[in-house]
């Protein structure tokens, strides 16, 4: 059997820049050789993952064909695991707190397309889901291998702090628990301070946009409001456009309902901070004024719509519903629809892609509310309700 510190000791004269990335490497590589039940787990997380993603995986449980630093004509990926009939393999980089180089993952497409006999996924795996760039087919960060690992149960000692030993490895470079400053939140400090006053110009150049929802049947006839109160650039912790049934000074008494398309920052306010735990979301949020709360599932077409509205989302949308949220919830917003904003602007890296990204989305998801019967249903129930 290889050595670990075999392994990891080809590493100590030549590569320098990244030795920490390299030794995480070659430790991961070695416990996915030589642990079958390790293996067999880490593959069926790949699975899952690639499913989710729309990408087609053929397991990799029965193979131990796993090799470090493969030369891709001067490119070297992490690591490249191959299936046991050769006709399907993965490649993997790994970043610790540092990110890909530019093409980075492209580079290896480009060499697999060219040179590989089989079918392939890039895997990207990281500290944390903001290095999620360059689209990789699968994308993880390194604490949820640590979990799978770590959920395994096993009788033999061996195995069992070898386990251990990788996680703790993982742990002391800070990749289970974030500590409330890490590296690569130091790096990107600037940038993340201006991430507010883009998304909201973002939005401010599309408020004269001709919105789906000016042209329903449905009440929202009125201009979108952008509004910004409680910090320089949101409004309770919301940046975007919204659609209200009624134009009256008081914004709220017109929620009947309204909807508000645009990005969700900090989740408080809306007691919605369980969605944001990967950071700041694109949004399509359903809002309802005092009167008509308890009026909500009148007639039962909130429920629903609710349904139909699950069936219909693409894939990378998600329904919160909180009114099973109980006393947590805010009873001023009972839907959010929402997407990670990694994903909702991925590949958009111009303004005007940007621009294209935020107004096209946002567009086909209004015409999916419009398309759904029951969400005509229930707004005019909800008309209905408040002229009572």
């Amino acid at each position: 059997m290889e050595s670990l510190l075999v392994n990891v000791s080809k590493y100590a004269a030549s590569h320098q820049t990244s030795p920490i990335e390299n030794f995480i490497t070659e430790a991961f590589s070695w416990i996915l050789k030589y642990d079958v039940t390790v293996r067999t787990a880490f593959s069926t997380l790949l699975k899952k993952k690639a499913e989710q993603n729309n990408v087609i995986f053929k397991s990799l449980s029965g193979s131990n064909d796993i090799e470090t630093q493969v030369n891709f004509s001067g490119k070297f990926p992490d690591l490249v695991w191959t299936a046991e009939d050769n006709d399907f393999c993965a490649i993997f980089e790994h970043k610790i707190w540092s990110e890909l180089h530019s093409n980075q993952l492209n580079n290896y497409r480009d060499y697999a397309r060219q040179y590989l006999n089989n079918a392939y996924v890039i895997v990207l795996i990281t500290a944390h889901v903001g290095q999620h760039r360059q689209s990789p087919d699968i994308a993880l960060c390194w604490h949820e291998v640590a979990k799978i690992i770590e959920e395994l149960e096993g009788n033999d000692e061996r195995e069992s702090w070898l386990r251990s030993e990788f996680n703790h490895l993982l742990k002391s470079n800070g990749l289970l628990n974030f500590t409330p400053i890490n590296p690569l939140a130091i790096s990107y400090y600037n940038d993340a301070k201006n991430i507010d006053a883009q998304l909201y110009k973002i939005v401010q150049r599309t408020i004269e946009s001709p919105w789906p929802v000016y042209d329903s049947d449905i009440n929202f006839h009125h201009s979108a409001k952008h509004r910004c109160s409680r910090g320089k650039y949101d409004c309770w912790g919301r940046i975007g456009l919204e659609f209200c049934s009624n134009s009256t000074e008081n914004d709220e008494v017109g929620w009947k309902p309204a909807l508000f398309c645009g990005f969700m920052i900090d989740g408080e306010d809306h007691r919605a901070s369980d969605l944001l735990t990967d950071g700041p979301i694109a949004t399509v949020i359903l809002s309802v004024n005092k009167k008509l709360q308890s009026k909500l599932k009148t007639g039962g077409h909130y429920d629903r719509f609710v349904k139909d509205l699950q069936k219909e989302l693409p894939n990378s949308w998600q329904v919160s519903d909180r009114t099973t949220k109980g006393q947590r919830a805010n009873p001023w917003h009972p839907l959010i629809v929402y997407c990670s904003l990694s994903h909702f602007m991925k590949g958009a890296n111009i303004f005007e892609e940007q621009d294209a990204a935020y107004f096209n989305q946002m567009v086909a998801l209004q015409r999916l509310f419009l398309r759904i019967s029951s969400f005509g249903d229930f707004c005019m129930e909800m008309k209905r309700q408040h002229d009572l």
